[in-house]
């Protein structure tokens, strides 16, 4: 076949306009891709003067079949929009009639312009369209146009096969932000993680008061991997979370609370100071709620009340002393530090205990203060010369050298000694996001005799395990990035339980999660708040 003159081809063009016959307008565009840019463009700009009836299918058509003219000529798709605009009966009579082979386009037109007309044939399209790459379209148009009313359809293709149609309803869904959405969403929750991960953004993403609240509840799901990420969530929401999570602190269930106080924490903001104050007047039951309390507090800015963190440091349990502790260090002020100078001077048992907590919680500004005390003195020199972890040493030691304090730097006599060979310990690593978990996890297995890593990065301590191969190994089952479940099963791609025994500490006693931990191949399982019997006990079991 003879290659069509650009002159014959213009002149072709402008006959077949003339007449109006589409059919072999059709057929002369065909060899549009033959033609130079200046004719191409020539060509599709003389569509511009044609009957919306006439321009809308050719025009689609063509820039369908040659995705680039859109991008090479940009105001080629402006024009055909302008026609389906100025006459949306001819448009929407197209997308009806189901035989234009540029249907699939038409669709995706009407998403980007938002065309409200559409909304109804969309809708009848959606019903009973079984192409799945048209509904597909279909789906990402009415997310687009966002008319609420399609939430209950759109959602039902939440439950088909096809993982590229759920995510478009996902997305269309998280458009629409509808309460409906919102809670036909949430229902999908639990059935495939990166599905989970899909809902729970466009949850973050929408902000409503009902998104909001679907992220709350995440704190209550029985799968790890969406509670770990709707905190992540609900902490980029920052204070506007705040609102709902003091309403959780008015609950009972001491899983919900950590949690949420975990969260308040990572926000940062002091508004929810008042909340967590009124949680500690109420004296939870629980241990690891009081332990959640005071470390959140120890993070925010508490310019008052701070007098409540005092009645931590008479807690029963070792844990939630050393939290109330180090939010003391954080909080410091003069009614604080009266309150444990009167402490301290009582120099009894519990007085030795608490100068001890100062010590493992690295409370460098209460250790300043109190070294004018002499029991104090004794009892802080006597362990950081004996008992203590070199890197509490180090941090006194540099604590004292920032403060020139060269006589009572005089005393840690031993506190550059070398420690015995690291070859006659045993390595356990301990992993959790909580710094004050670890600063324990530290000085409990160092007094066992065993040679301790902390890592407060799970991703990291994954790597780092494969490479230094230690005896054991503590985890925490909730953490940003992955959770304690998840890091066992890589973990477990390396190592087995006679190789290396995991076990998990957690605050929770959830069937879900003992059952998923087991599954991944975790050696055993504890609950916080733990103690050193209770972690020397577990490591013997395993270690000998």
């Amino acid at each position: 076949m003879a290659k069509i003159k650009p002159a014959a081809f213009i002149k072709e063009i402008r006959h077949n306009i003339a007449e109006k016959d589409a059919v072999k307008a059709e057929i002369v565009l065909s060899h549009i891709v033959e033609m130079e840019m200046p004719v191409q463009k020539e060509a599709l700009d003389l569509f511009w003067r044609s009957p919306a009836e006439f321009a809308i299918p050719l025009l689609a058509a063509v820039l369908d079949k040659y995705p680039y003219l859109s991008n090479s000529f940009p105001e080629t798709k402006e024009h055909l929009v302008a026609k389906i605009l100025e006459a949306p009966a001819v448009y929407l009579e197209i997308l009806q009639d189901g035989k234009s082979e540029s249907r699939g386009f038409l669709i995706e037109l009407a998403g980007e312009i938002g065309l409200d007309d559409a909304y109804h044939v969309l809708m009848a399209l959606l019903i009973n369209e079984k192409d799945h790459e048209l509904l597909r379209k279909i789906v990402t148009a009415l997310g687009e146009i966002g008319d609420s009313n399609a939430a209950s359809n759109i959602a039902e293709l939440l439950y088909t096969d096809d993982e590229e149609l759920v995510m478009a309803a996902v997305t269309a869904l998280g458009q629409l932000g509808s309460a409906t959405a919102i809670h036909r969403l949430s229902e999908k929750l639990g059935y495939r993680k990166d599905l989970d991960f899909a809902i729970l953004d466009v949850f973050m993403n929408v902000q409503s008061q009902e998104a909001i609240k679907k992220l709350n509840q995440t704190l209550t799901s029985h799968h790890a991997h969406i509670r770990s990420t709707g905190k992540e969530k609900l902490v980029r929401l920052g204070s506007k979370a705040l609102p709902i999570l003091s309403e959780n602190l008015l609950q009972g269930d001491p899983d919900l609370l950590i949690h949420t106080l975990n969260v308040m924490g990572d926000i940062g903001d002091e508004g929810a100071i008042p909340a967590i104050r009124k949680l500690i007047h109420k004296q939870p039951r629980n241990a690891n709620v009081r332990f959640a309390a005071y470390e959140t507090l120890g993070r925010l800015p508490l310019t008052k009340g701070a007098y409540v963190l005092a009645a931590g440091l008479q807690d029963p349990v070792d844990n939630v002393r050393s939290a109330a502790a180090a939010a003391i260090d954080s909080n410091y002020n003069e009614i604080l530090a009266a309150g444990l100078k009167n402490m301290v001077r009582i120099e009894d048992e519990e007085a030795a205990e608490l100068v001890r907590t100062v010590i493992t919680t690295h409370s460098g500004n209460i250790f300043l203060d109190l070294l004018e005390i002499d029991f104090f003195r004794e009892i802080a020199f006597a362990d950081l010369n004996d008992k203590i972890h070199i890197e509490t040493r180090k941090f006194f030691i540099d604590l004292l050298r920032e403060n020139d304090m060269r006589d009572e730097l005089a005393l840690l006599t031993a506190a550059d000694k070398p420690e015995p060979a690291a070859t006659a310990k045993k390595r356990v690593v301990a992993v959790d996001d909580s710094k004050m978990i670890l600063g324990i996890f530290r000085s409990m297995l160092h007094a066992l005799g065993y040679e301790p890593f902390i890592f407060i990065d799970p991703e990291v301590a994954v790597e780092e395990i494969i490479k230094m191969r230690p005896d054991a190994v503590l985890t925490d089952l909730n953490m940003p990035g992955i959770t304690g479940i998840e890091l066992t099963r890589r973990l477990r791609e390396k190592f087995s339980k006679d190789e290396l025994p995991i076990i998990m500490v957690t605050t929770q006693n959830e069937n879900h999660d003992n059952e998923a931990a087991e599954t991944a191949g975790i050696s055993d399982i504890m609950h916080k708040p733990f103690t050193k019997e209770g972690i020397g006990a577990a490591l013997e079991r395993y270690l000998g």
